[in-house]
């Protein structure tokens, strides 16, 4: 899931945004080694990169990262039936649930819960048009980000006022910054909440490339 407020999924959906940075479950390393047969796999948390096959660790807990999502898993956009370009047709006499229909025709076999119609937390994964293909996962403290990549989180240049912005898609008020680093710092404490830049916590960071 992305933030729809701040035009995230769009971003994803565009191929602007092409990685996310998200607090994961972090597990005892001890508890890890000893029950790794019954509970855990590699994928769960190891990454590759340029090393080889690299463990998700934060040193200063001696806890192991257990990310939720795994490289090279594809994983559905979240959005509601709606905004994934669904009409959505009364089912019988209920008011729980509903047909989808896309370009004219209707679904067959299928009732979905009426209240994804308008909220994706409620939509089935297996009716999204677009997934993500996780093709990087790494760990890292929130402020190691570099520029580069506060612009594939979603923050926008505009070169005609030479400014980097991000804009509030429900409430149309846009936020200007005189860097992308400034730019994320502002994004990100009002998707995760105030203060997440300032404590500055271990993330995953998954890298992805959009699909349909």
């Amino acid at each position: 899931m992305f933030d729809d407020r701040y035009g995230l999924t769009q971003a994803v959906i565009d191929g602007r945004k092409t990685v996310t940075r998200r607090t994961e479950l972090e597990d005892d390393a001890n508890y890890v080694a000893r029950h790794w047969n019954q509970i855990y796999h590699p994928q769960h948390c190891y990454y590759r990169d340029a090393r080889g096959l690299c463990q998700l660790v934060n040193r200063q807990t001696d806890k192991v990262f257990v990310p939720r999502y795994k490289l090279g898993e594809i994983v559905a956009v979240a959005q509601s039936y709606r905004d994934a370009g669904y009409e959505c047709l009364p089912y019988r006499d209920t008011d729980e649930y509903v047909y989808l229909k896309r370009d004219g025709v209707v679904i067959p076999d299928l009732s979905v819960a009426a209240a994804g119609v308008t909220n994706k937390m409620f939509a089935s994964a297996k009716q999204m048009p677009y997934r993500v293909w996780i093709t990087g996962i790494r760990i890292e403290r929130l402020q190691d980000i570099s520029d580069e990549d506060c612009l594939r989180e979603g923050v926008c240049y505009l070169p005609e006022i030479d400014r980097y912005y991000f804009e509030r898609k429900d409430k149309e008020q846009g936020f200007y910054f005189n860097s992308p680093r400034e730019a994320f710092a502002a994004l990100i404490d009002k998707v995760s909440g105030k203060g997440t830049w300032n404590s500055n916590p271990f993330v995953v960071v998954y890298e992805f490339e959009v699909m349909q």
